[in-house]
């Protein structure tokens, strides 16, 4: 009987360890697109330039939730 639940016990640590093993797999491939979106703003900053704000006035919210106005 113990080597029946010897076997069991291994099957289970080998698809446990599997299992970790294709979730580091998509970590890793996970950061690496994360650095290589990063390396090609980076590379070219003029691509994506940060909009001016308009003159005017404009309404937001602040971290409480209240509206307010802030003029340009």
């Amino acid at each position: 009987m113990d080597g029946i639940s010897g076997a069991s016990a291994a099957a289970s640590y080998a698809r446990e360890a599997y299992t970790a093993k294709l979730s580091q797999d998509a970590q890793v491939q996970q950061g690496q697109r994360a650095l290589d979106l990063l390396a090609s703003t980076d590379s070219n900053p003029k691509a994506n330039p940060t909009p001016a704000a308009s003159s005017g006035s404009h309404m937001t919210t602040d971290n409480l939730g209240q509206n307010i106005n802030i003029n340009v």
